[in-house]
């Protein structure tokens, strides 16, 4: 499902759930249960969905985790400012890096 991968590209855009919702002609309700994988949008919504958020409509059907450790599987693009940002506060967190 596309829950896990709508709510990192709506992060990384800024986007609130009314903002994706005005753009998808929905509710923020419907966009809340997208992004708990407990409904999925119909093919027009979705369309929508990823020319808001920027997104390839391959990355965000995609069921491979994100995983935010790897370089390989790392978002890519201006997801990346977004992986780093991710990265960075976890290595703080670890005492790995001071601010």
């Amino acid at each position: 499902m596309i829950g896990e991968r709508l709510r990192v590209a709506r992060a990384r855009s800024r986007k609130t759930m009314r903002d994706v919702a005005i753009a998808c002609d929905c509710t923020p309700q419907a966009v809340k249960k997208w992004e708990d994988d407990t409904a999925m949008p119909d093919s027009r919504k979705f369309i929508a969905l990823i020319k808001l958020l920027d997104v390839s409509a391959e990355w965000m059907i995609d069921q491979t985790p994100l995983d935010f450790h790897s370089t390989e599987t790392a978002p890519q693009g201006r997801h990346a400012k977004y992986w780093v940002r991710e990265a960075v506060a976890e290595l703080i967190e670890q005492g790995m890096l001071t601010r």
